[in-house]
């Protein structure tokens, strides 16, 4: 029957561009596979990611596959330049006056990335007062190879909503993100840590729009972020532990007393 629009998976995957000479890989969930393809790996969270069914957190082309698959399955598949990246088109290539990109403050250098009016391209040639970039995609008309795996297909409200919210604030491990229903209310226990977050209100208002969207028994969000409070020893406790220093001190001369008179006696033996 296979997957459902609206349903919730976690999926794993590595996706690979195919040359005529060499293989790259561009993005991957496996922190070992980012770190021998040379891949950033700081800052960055490798984990499986959370698919919603027909919400284009995937490209098509790739859903079409996930749909079919049953969980634990893994699959490969190579995707063409029209399904990945795009066709190379001649008339991505723009030939620019120098003056006009140094009007703009950009310095142009064979292979730098510039923003042009909102699109970003790739200078490949300067001379003769002119500039020449490609607005293409840097990996447009090349093939695409797939590693899918689909590690779970999520049941529980509860777990959902975990990783619905994990999805806005990556940086907070699972772990530390508790999640319960009771009734039409679901309640989120959070760390601390999310106050430390840039935009964190942002975050949270497009987290409960989803949860909106996706969840029509849920009515209500309620956070709730536990702070201990640390107070300093009442002064009785204080007394109380110097007392039973001292006691063990006391304890630690008396036995030191014992052994010296002890080695006296045997001596004048």
């Amino acid at each position: 029957m296979g997957l459902q629009k609206g349903e919730f998976v976690l999926i794993n995957y590595t996706l690979t561009v195919l040359d005529d000479t060499q293989e790259k890989v561009i993005d991957t969930t496996y922190k070992e596979v980012a770190e021998k393809a040379g891949l950033k790996t700081e800052n960055v969270v490798f984990e499986p990611e959370l698919v919603i069914i027909g919400e284009g957190f995937v490209i098509k082309p790739i859903e079409d596959v996930l749909v079919e698959m049953n969980e634990n399955e893994k699959r490969e598949f190579v995707l063409e330049p029209s399904q990945a990246f795009g066709e190379r088109d001649p008339k991505n290539i723009v030939i620019l006056p120098a003056r006009e990109l140094s009007s703009r403050g950009v310095i142009p250098r064979v292979g730098e990335e510039v923003e042009i009016e909102g699109r970003r391209g790739r200078v490949i040639r300067i001379g003769a007062g002119r500039v020449t970039i490609d607005f293409n995609h840097p990996f447009a008309g090349k093939k695409v190879k797939v590693e899918l795996t689909l590690e779970k297909i999520l049941k529980d409200d509860a777990e959902k909503i975990r990783e619905l919210f994990h999805r806005w604030f990556r940086n907070i491990p699972k772990e530390n993100i508790k999640t319960e229903i009771a009734g039409d209310t679901v309640k989120i226990e959070v760390p601390t840590s999310i106050f430390l977050i840039e935009n964190a209100f942002t975050l949270l208002s497009g987290f409960v729009r989803d949860v909106q969207r996706h969840f029509e028994n849920i009515n209500n969000v309620e956070f709730v972020a536990k702070v201990p409070i640390e107070r300093p020893k009442k002064e009785e406790e204080k007394k109380g532990e110097a007392a039973k220093e001292e006691s063990k001190e006391s304890s630690a001369g008396q036995e030191s007393v014992s052994q010296e008179s002890k080695a006296e006696a045997k001596e004048e033996q």
